[in-house]
């Protein structure tokens, strides 16, 4: 079973997908800002998930993209 993180994580890498294939500047910003959303909500329940396993590290994959 897929959790709810992984699932945030999936969202946010389909949308950047979206935004690589973008027709302009402005819809590649939109699908940016979307993507960072579902990375932001991937984080948050990751941590929520780490409160309830005990997990003490956050995996590389939910660390920020500069």
């Amino acid at each position: 079973m897929m959790r709810d993180s992984e699932r945030y994580l999936a969202q946010a890498e389909a949308v950047a997908r979206l935004a690589a294939r973008a027709a302009s500047p402005a819809e590649r910003e939109v699908y940016l800002s979307i993507a960072e959303g579902w990375r932001k909500l991937a984080t948050e329940a990751f941590r929520n998930e780490r409160q309830d396993t005990g997990r003490p590290e956050e995996p590389r994959s939910f660390q920020a993209e500069d």
